[in-house]
């Protein structure tokens, strides 16, 4: 079985998406949130039912307004299956649609699913990464019974149930326990049963009240029992004296039934004869119909036989009248043919005038392909293009040459105003020299003015400041030598050193600055007397320079000038070149034109035009001839088959219309003719094969009569109605003696013969009835006894303590009664699981191992080579160098393997009884790259016989499996729909 493909109206946040699964391995890749849980709750869903409001699981309902559900396409042996579930009642309302068109529901879909529930199929069908990790996530002793209910069941559920029943058990009860519910209740009950043993002996006359209790009960029965005998015979009797006239007239009715004796007689044997004579006495009728029939046929078929003459030449007259339409349409053809001719002939006459042709022999042999039109339109449009550009050229050549001229006039008169180059160069040294002569002068009036500016301020503060501190040094000398201040006498004393040495310097940088600005003047009044001698031809210079600038330019014009009209003159050259390449092509056309030399250029395109027409013409003309002529050949072979057939059939001296129509009645009253013979025959061979029927129709119900007497064993009718008469008796003594049987009992059937009359019946009642007044005498003694003895049986009892403890001691007991039945319960359940997975150990679990040992052994690249389960149930894993590990001694990812193998193993097993896909999500991210390949080799095998459907988010995954079959789910599909 392989999901085909699938339809999502609205699932989760998946809405109106299309899937094609139909690969046997479809890798289904989508990063997280992109919809992959999603898909498989939709699988699941649809197969087994959407999960109910009270479950857990999530129903992915959507949140926006589309519809709830989706179909799926599967696609098996038998035929492809439509499946469609949406929204509804529970799990949702489902609808199956098979190939030969059966349509069902739920039911059907369990059937065709083998009843299998979405749990079982999720165990063995669908695993991913959680389930595999739960092998490392027991302990040590756990991780064997896991793999094997892995390999037995798919789910280690089965197993967890069982110790959690086993939890159950020791909770309520241990043989050897104390704590348990069942053991201390049992131990209670020990204590109150002596407790109760007790205060019964402080009554001694209980137990004589409880005996005589007993015997009273028992005579009461008995004597019930009694009575319920004789009501019951009082009841027999009275319906065999109510039934007693019925019994009577029974067995009257079985004596004369005696006295007839048996009758052999078919079933409604009368009705059966009349209807068979009726049936007789109409086929007899319609057998002499049919023969007046007969004979009325044979007549009218003398009348209308064949002409052989026309029968045998039939074929040929038929199709000399089909073809005569076609020989008017030829006839035409023939005239028009020749009218064309007539007409192409005036416009060949034409078009050779327009161009000038007179031979036209070469006509055939002439060049009029696409590819001269392209030639003479690319020729012409190069002719145009030059003839333009000519003059063109001329133009920009003579504007060129003119603004040449021009610029070197302007030279000319540009140099007449220049100097020539020694007066330049002199004009320029001496301006070079005015230029630095007047920097230096300037340079030399900065200076001056500096040393005016830094002597004005000396001079104002060069005396008093200095005055000052010679006063208070001086006074504080004075100051020091009357007080003995050595030290301030030192330090006054270096003050005024200081100070006189400063003004010594002062005045001394004071002449320094006088002397250098007389030299400064000096050379300033030097400067200006040669400046005065040179002179400032400044305007003069610039005037030279600016005209030495517009030569230089003017010059560069020039030459740019003479460069354009160089380009220009080149250009004209190029387009001479070109013009006489064009010149060489249209020669060339008009040659293969067969044209005159003469012929003008722009004509070209028109001429090859009228050449063309010109050949069409030809050909035309050509066709319409040959066409004529075969025209004019078959009209002429059709004459004369005309002519020979009219002959055959002595037809003479008509022209062709009226042959052809004198052939045409003569056929169609032949044929006519034939239809209705035909149709005499076709009748006759009815009337025939009615004939036969109603005779054999006639023959059976003869043989039918014989056997209805011979059934009856009878020899002819007469004895026969008289046979079915005592026939008809006894059904009818027999029908009143069965309702006479379902008036009456068949239990006074029997009664009936042990009485003699109705007296004897009466007696018997009358007995029984006065047995059943004493008894009911006597019983009423013995409840009035039972009473009294009860009454003080209760007196002892609600003496206080005994009634207490007995009241105590049987609530208890009903309460571990309870108990035991739920513990009773817990132990069959857990038995039947336990038996279960004995049995698939000893079935199943052999099956699967050797599968499991065979991947295993690929996966692990031969490492591990076996798996077996020891008698006493430990699962063992066998090394490649025999040494043998428990699951608990191998590391996660081989332990993680094992499940694996394990799982695809059980599927393997399964696949002939249960043939459904195998749905895994991202099962294998924890193993390394060489077992990755291993695991993917192994399912791409596995695919060959059940569709694997993989589900990832880990890209270097996809790199393992084949393009073709990889889904992607793109980023967009977490809020809207599949790629």
């Amino acid at each position: 079985m392989k999901i085909k493909n699938l339809h999502i109206y609205g699932f989760g946040k998946l809405s109106d998406v299309k899937m094609n699964l139909s690969s046997s391995i479809q890798v289904i890749y989508g990063v997280n949130e992109a919809g992959k849980s999603t898909l498989m709750a939709f699988i699941h869903g649809i197969l087994f039912g959407f999960p109910t409001k009270q479950q857990s699981e999530l129903r992915y309902e959507p949140k926006v307004g589309t519809k709830y559900g989706g179909n799926i396409t599967l696609e098996t042996k038998s035929g492809d299956i439509w499946v469609e579930r949406v929204k509804g009642k529970a799990v949702g309302d489902v609808t199956v649609r098979l190939s030969d068109g059966t349509q069902g529901g739920e039911e059907l879909l369990k059937d065709l699913l083998k009843h299998m529930d979405k749990a079982l199929y999720k165990s063995i069908f669908s695993f991913n990464i959680h389930g595999i990790q739960g092998v490392s996530q027991l302990k040590g002793e756990d991780i064997g019974t896991y793999l094997i209910a892995a390999g037995t069941i798919g789910t280690d559920a089965i197993v967890k149930s069982e110790q959690q029943l086993q939890k159950e058990l020791d909770r309520l009860f241990k043989p050897s326990g104390r704590k348990p519910e069942l053991n201390e209740m049992l131990q209670t009950l020990k204590d109150q049963e002596k407790e109760l043993k007790k205060s019964m002996q402080y009554n001694q006359t209980y137990e004589k009240l409880q005996l005589d209790n007993q015997n009273l009960v028992q005579d009461i029965n008995e004597l019930q029992e009694k009575v319920a005998a004789s009501q019951l015979e009082i009841q027999k009797l009275e319906q065999l004296k109510q039934d007693w006239v019925l019994l009577k007239e029974r067995k009257e009715i079985l004596q004369s039934l005696n006295n007839i004796g048996e009758v052999t007689f078919p079933i409604d044997g009368l009705k059966r004869m009349e209807k068979l004579e009726d049936q007789l006495q109409v086929a007899a009728n319609q057998l002499y119909v049919l023969d007046v029939r007969k004979s009325e046929y044979e007549k009218e078929l003398t009348q209308v036989l064949p002409n052989k003459l026309i029968a045998e030449h039939e074929e040929n007259i038929q199709l000399l009248i089909e073809k005569w339409p076609q020989i008017v349409k030829w006839q035409e053809e023939i005239i028009r043919r020749e009218e064309e001719i007539i007409k192409w002939n005036e416009q060949r006459k034409v078009i050779k005038r327009k161009i000038h042709i007179h031979d036209m022999s070469d006509l055939p042999f002439l060049d009029l392909s696409i590819d001269m039109k392209e030639r003479i339109r690319s020729a012409t449009k190069d002719y145009y293009y030059l003839k333009s550009l000519q003059k063109e050229l001329d133009k920009q050549l003579e504007i060129e040459n003119r603004r040449l001229q021009e610029l070197e006039n302007q030279c000319i008169n540009l140099e007449t105003a220049l100097l020539n180059e020694d007066e330049y160069r002199a004009l320029s040294e001496n301006q070079q020299k005015y230029i630095s002569l007047q920097k230096e002068y300037q340079h030399l009036q900065d200076q001056m003015k500096f040393i005016k500016l830094a002597k004005k301020p000396k001079q104002k503060e060069n005396y008093l400041p200095t005055v000052l501190f010679y006063l208070l040094f001086i006074g504080f000398f004075g100051w020091s030598i009357s007080t003995n201040q050595f030290v301030y006498m030192i330090g006054a004393l270096i003050g005024i050193i200081i100070l006189s040495y400063s003004v010594w310097i002062n005045h001394k940088k004071t002449n320094e600055h006088n002397v250098s600005q007389k030299n400064h003047v000096l050379e300033a009044e030097k400067i200006l007397t040669e400046m005065n001698k040179i002179g400032d031809k400044g305007q003069l210079f610039d005037e030279q320079q600016k005209l030495r600038q517009q030569w230089k330019g003017l010059v560069l014009e020039i030459e740019n000038q003479q460069t354009r009209c160089q380009e220009k003159e080149q250009n004209v050259t190029v387009w001479q070149r070109d013009w006489k390449k064009v010149e060489e092509e249209l020669g060339k056309i008009k040659e293969q034109l067969g044209l005159q030399k003469d012929f003008s250029p722009e004509q070209l395109s028109y001429a090859f035009e009228l050449l063309n027409e010109l050949a069409a013409l030809d050909n035309h003309l050509k066709r319409s001839e040959s066409l004529k002529t075969e025209l004019l050949k078959k009209v002429a072979n059709w004459e004369c088959d005309l002519k020979d057939i009219l002959g055959i059939l002595q037809i003479d001296g008509l022209s062709t219309e009226e042959g052809i129509i004198r052939l045409k009645n003569s056929l169609l009253k032949e044929r006519e003719n034939k239809l209705i013979y035909r149709e005499i025959i076709n009748k006759n061979e009815d009337v025939e094969t009615e004939y036969l029927k109603w005779k054999n129709e006639y023959k059976a119900i003869e043989i039918a009569i014989k056997d209805l007497l011979h059934e009856a064993g009878v020899e002819n009718n007469e004895d026969f109605r008289k046979r079915g008469k005592d026939y008809e008796e006894i059904q009818s003594l027999q029908a009143n003696l069965k309702m006479i049987n379902n008036k009456i009992s068949i239990e006074n059937i029997s009664i009936f013969d042990q009485f003699s009359s109705l007296n004897e019946v009466e007696e018997k009642l009358s007995i029984n009835k006065n047995n059943v007044k004493n008894n009911n005498e006597k019983l009423s003694q013995l409840h009035k006894n039972l009473a009294a003895v009860k009454y003080e049986i209760e007196q002892l009892e609600d003496g206080g303590t005994f009634t207490e403890k007995l009241h105590e001691f049987y609530r208890s007991k009903s309460i571990f009664n309870d108990k035991a039945k739920e513990w009773a319960k817990i132990a069959l359940a857990k038995e039947i699981i336990h038996r279960t997975m004995e049995r698939m150990k000893k079935e199943r679990f052999p099956k699967v191992l050797e599968k499991a040992e065979e991947f295993l052994n690929y996966l692990t690249d031969g490492e591990y080579i076996r798996l077996f389960l020891k008698p006493t149930g430990q699962f063992l894993v066998e090394r490649v160098d025999q040494l043998s590990f428990e699951p608990d001694e191998l590391s996660q990812a081989t332990a993680e393997q094992v499940y694996v193998a394990l799982r695809l193993a059980l599927v393997e097993v399964l696949q002939d009884e249960y043939p459904f896909p195998l749905i895994i999500d991202d099962g294998f991210v924890n193993f390394d790259n060489e077992r990755t390949k291993r695991i993917v080799q192994l399912l791409l095998s596995r695919s060959q016989t059940s569709q694997i459907l993989y589900f990832t988010c880990h890209q270097h995954i996809l790199q393992l499996f084949p393009q073709k079959n990889i889904y992607m789910l793109n980023e967009e599909h977490r809020y809207s729909m599949l790629k």
